[in-house]
């Protein structure tokens, strides 16, 4: 899995840029996690939470991820199609003490609003679509918002 912007398309390169500076400006110092992903990674992603432990670090293995424990074998994705397949969405994590930090109450900036929360509007704002308005929230996730 890629972490880097320029894996992403132009456009979602861009947006992504602002996006990070935004949340600098927010003070809310964010990292990327995830860019672009292989049909073989989000196969092991999606995999997880829905296979038994050695099923999903067999696929992890040929995708070429790290294995997981017990406890981390949980739905981390609920789509086999995601737009990271694309290069039009990423993962963030919030940074605590040069940490990534997965605390949804968070609150680096002080300022009574739980971070992810924060960046998912500060995305929306932007004419993004945040993870965090999914049926199944995905906090640390952003996208392009697709034209129908």
């Amino acid at each position: 899995m890629g972490r880097k912007i320029e894996e992403l398309t132009p456009e979602a390169q861009v947006k992504c840029r602002e996006f990070l500076d935004r949340c600098a400006k927010a003070g809310i110092p964010v990292m990327l996690t995830s860019t672009l992903r292989t049909a073989q990674e989000q196969l092991a992603l999606w995999l997880q939470g829905r296979a038994d432990l050695t099923a999903v670090n067999r696929e992890r293995a040929a995708a070429g991820l790290a294995p997981i424990s017990q406890a981390e074998n949980r739905k981390v994705t609920w789509t086999k199609n995601s737009r990271h397949l694309r290069g039009t969405a990423w993962d963030f994590a919030v940074m605590k003490d040069g940490k990534p930090t997965w605390d949804l109450k968070v609150n680096i900036n002080r300022n009574d609003k739980n971070d992810y929360i924060e960046v998912g509007l500060i995305a929306e704002s932007m004419g993004l679509r945040s993870g965090k308005s999914f049926p199944n929230p995905d906090y640390p996730h952003v996208e392009l918002k697709e034209e129908l």
